[in-house]
């Protein structure tokens, strides 16, 4: 997987030639453009300091990216973050319905179905949190 986001990266980077050029002027020394090559081709195995570089260099973070996800605390973060915002919708979505009703042009039975949502939305949440997900 790496070798496939290295593989884009060079690309836009320019090349082989270039994605050396980037990589030396990051680290300030000389890497050839042979050693890309064989890194690129699987010969070589790729060192965190030129993932980086290459990376930083392109603007575009994707085998650090890649990698943090393999992290619990990361997946677990983004789990509760999608949860959130799966509360702050449905709670919008309620409020808007109630608001509506309170207006007098909205439904009941869509008032009751999105405040349903909303409570839904905070279970889900109640569960993950009691699971230790944070």
């Amino acid at each position: 997987m790496i070798r496939a986001f290295m593989g884009g990266l060079i690309d836009r980077a320019g090349g082989v030639d270039a994605a050396a050029a980037l990589v030396g002027a990051r680290l300030n020394h000389d890497v050839s453009k042979g050693s890309i090559s064989k890194r690129q081709s699987g010969q070589l195995d790729w060192p965190l300091i030129e993932i980086m570089a290459l990376e930083d260099a392109v603007g575009d973070p994707c085998v650090r990216r890649w990698l943090s996800k393999s992290l619990p605390e990361v997946e677990q973060g983004a789990c509760l973050l999608r949860g959130a915002a799966a509360m702050a919708r449905e709670h919008g979505e309620a409020i808007e319905a109630i608001a509506d009703l309170a207006a007098g042009f909205g439904c009941r039975d869509k008032a009751r179905k999105e405040v349903a949502d909303s409570l839904a939305a905070n279970e889900r949440m109640a569960a993950l949190l009691e699971g230790g997900a944070a």
